[in-house]
């Protein structure tokens, strides 16, 4: 009797678990034929930009690459770029940055700096510039949201004081 017992028990949660099991099969079946109804349309805009990118690069010039071992033709070592950036070469006078310049004023008097950061913070833009300077340190000029807030040459910035670890 008892035997009958566990099988009616197996029996019952067998059919119960089934019926879950058949629900979240079709949940399954039907989320994947949605994402392939989708898939076919990517992989027709993908087909598409491939095929205008051929068709643009068919138009082009063609042009023949010379051999590494031919030597290069005079009236190519004559052209020159289009438009190369213009990096500061010359060491700047810190005295001629002053706070409340616009950054393109900046960028337009000095070129682009040695190295510069730019970086978002409470939804205000913070851009640093490093310039060489003449006596041979680096002016910082630090902007916000495009204007210069202030500058610094880098041997005279306060830096904080590193801990040190004792054991």
């Amino acid at each position: 009797m008892k035997s009958l017992g566990f099988v009616l028990l197996c029996s019952v949660f067998t059919a119960k678990t089934w019926g879950q099991a058949a629900v979240e099969s079709a949940v399954g079946a039907g989320a994947s034929t949605g994402a392939a109804a989708g898939a076919r349309g990517a992989g027709q805009a993908v087909g598409g930009v491939f095929g205008a990118l051929n068709k643009t690069l068919e138009q082009a010039p063609k042009t023949e690459a010379a051999p590494a071992s031919t030597a290069v033709a005079p009236s190519a070592a004559k052209a020159t770029p289009a438009k190369a950036v213009s990096i500061a070469t010359k060491p700047i006078d810190p005295a001629q940055v002053t706070v409340g310049m616009e950054r393109d004023e900046v960028l337009s008097r000095f070129g682009e700096p040695a190295t510069r950061t730019t970086q978002i913070r409470r939804a205000q833009m913070l851009d640093t510039f490093w310039y060489k300077t003449e006596s041979k340190d680096e002016l910082i000029i630090s902007l916000t949201d495009g204007k210069v807030v202030s500058t610094v040459l880098a041997s005279q910035r306060k830096r904080a004081p590193v801990a040190s670890v004792r054991r």
